[in-house]
């Protein structure tokens, strides 16, 4: 992948955490860049890392008690972006009904965007998603790129409780509450797949690095797939 990006900034958040920043946007050039970039991190300096959190143009790293060779590692990155990598980028599908009990914001979102419910559903279920973030909640995907007549701004009054499994549009994404919890974006639909099980490994199904196809099921196939998860 051959990106010819300058190295990023950086800064040290604390003795043990680095963040590196690439110019601040939501694209598709800067998610291959921010996957890109932490292959780079895992291929040169994995025994020195904990963990690695990619954002939408941040990757945040976690150090073992240890430092990284910052001055150098420009070097490097020049000559990885000068270099042929095999990405491997998984890819998962979620089922997602779209039904009237389900989808409690359509009738907003008909009227914001002037679309059919059908349409509507045609368009937000034919894309594969990108996972550009993980984050307002441990697992919570914020997933894109969102169809342009979808894009929506957030509830001005957050909904105190929304159910996992509800997935949502808040403005250019879509994503799916791992766990029940206070929300904003306008709720589309709902899966009976639970984003987050405590006794399965590892306890979130959908990770960075991957791609989401969602599938629409009739409310008969989403009460057979819940039972199946319960």
């Amino acid at each position: 992948m051959k990106l010819n990006v300058d190295f990023p900034t950086y800064m040290y958040v604390n003795g043990h955490t680095l963040r590196f920043a690439f110019q601040e946007e939501v694209s598709q050039n800067n998610l291959a860049l921010v996957r890109s970039f932490t292959m780079f991190l895992q291929t040169h300096y994995a025994p020195q890392i904990r963990e690695i959190v990619p954002s939408y143009h941040t990757v945040t790293v976690f150090l073992q008690d240890t430092t990284l060779p910052v001055q150098q590692m420009p070097q490097y990155w020049v000559e990885w972006q000068g270099s042929q990598h095999n990405e491997k980028v998984q890819s998962i599908t979620i089922p997602v009904c779209y039904d009237e009990e389900f989808a409690l914001d359509m009738e907003r979102i008909m009227t914001y965007t002037k679309l059919s419910y059908e349409a509507i559903i045609e368009r937000h279920s034919k894309p594969v998603y990108d996972v550009f973030l993980m984050g307002f909640l441990p697992g919570f995907p914020y997933l894109g790129v969102l169809d342009e007549r979808l894009h929506m701004p957030r509830l001005e009054v957050p909904r105190k409780h929304v159910v996992a499994g509800t997935v949502g549009i808040g403005g250019e994404q879509t994503g799916i509450y791992p766990i029940d919890s206070p929300g904003g974006w306008n709720i589309i639909g709902r899966t009976p797949i639970a984003l987050f099980h405590p006794k399965r490994t590892p306890h979130f199904l959908i990770k960075p690095n991957q791609q989401v196809k969602l599938e629409r099921i009739t409310k008969k196939e989403y009460e057979n797939l819940l039972r199946k998860e319960l």
